[in-house]
């Protein structure tokens, strides 16, 4: 049995005759005839009762008929899901990013013409996000730092200078900027190992022979932030994350003209997908209006 023959078993059936079905199916009547006949015997069955001037279903076709009118809803349901996926009119879509900050706006622009779609953010480091890119767990990483495999593709969604920070308490409150030698002889609040605050920090104090007098690790953004508050340390964060807290006093470095980037990542080989490319286009757009401004 072929889907052909059922195909236009259910279209005479539907239209009541051979030639009507023939022309609402684009097809020769020969053709839809020849799929009936070869139906019918295949299973030594009867289908249709011909007359001379109409022809009805037999119990058998009847019976039949109930079944692919099931098919053809179930199609007609699988048609309109996908056409409604390929018009990025429903869908899901989670991105994973070091700063959830960094996704927001890009959510905020992508519903503007997709309401329906659904969106989840979660977060981790840069090395973590870019794992869990890789084993399709998230759609896209938010992330510092671009992959080196080129099995990836990123846009550049902002840059921004990398500040100090420090609590209230803190004596540096009043100096408007502070060097990198200051920073080695004061606790650091530092986050986890794979976050590319931590690898700028650690590569340009290397660079300049520098070692930390004390280093807090912090895993995550916000208790970083909150140890700041709390005055065991200064922070280290790019001007563009440095959100307003009354606890806190952003400082200038003034002898490290280092920036932070943040790219939006995803698979090349997913780049295909109308949900990823109406996602990059939306970052396109952006950037094309940033650069307007």
């Amino acid at each position: 049995m072929r889907y052909a023959q059922l195909r236009a078993f259910h279209g005479v059936a539907t239209w009541g005759g051979f030639s009507k079905a023939a022309e609402k199916m684009a097809i020769s009547q020969p053709a839809l005839s020849d799929h009936v006949r070869k139906l019918e015997e295949s299973y030594g069955v009867q289908l249709f009762v011909r007359g001379t001037r109409s022809i009805t279903l037999t119990d058998l076709g009847r019976k039949l008929f109930a079944l692919t009118e099931q098919q053809v809803e179930i199609e007609t349901a699988a048609k309109d899901l996908l056409q409604r996926a390929r018009n990025v009119e429903e869908g899901h879509i989670t991105i994973g990013a070091d700063a959830a900050l960094h996704a927001l706006p890009l959510i905020r622009a992508f519903r503007k013409n997709h309401p329906a779609v659904r969106f989840k953010v979660v977060s981790g480091n840069s090395a973590n996000l870019i794992e869990r890119l890789e084993t399709f767990d998230i759609d896209f990483a938010v992330v510092a730092d671009v992959p080196t495999s080129p099995a990836f593709s990123a846009r550049l969604l902002r840059e921004d200078q990398l500040v100090a920070f420090v609590s209230n308490d803190h004596p540096w409150t009043s100096r408007p900027s502070i060097a990198l030698a200051d920073l080695a002889v004061t606790p650091l609040i530092l986050r986890e190992q794979g976050s590319e605050t931590r690898r700028l920090v650690e590569e340009k104090f290397n660079e300049l022979g520098l070692s930390p007098n004390e280093v807090i690790e912090i895993e995550g953004r916000e208790a970083a932030r909150e140890a700041v508050a709390q005055d065991l340390g200064v922070g280290i964060v790019s001007a563009g994350e440095f959100l307003a807290d009354s606890r806190l006093k952003q400082i200038r470095l003034k002898d490290w003209q280092a920036k932070m980037r943040e790219w939006l990542v995803c698979l090349k080989s997913r780049q295909g997908l109308h949900l990823i490319q109406s996602m990059l286009k939306v970052v396109d757009d952006m950037v094309r209006r940033d650069q307007q401004i």
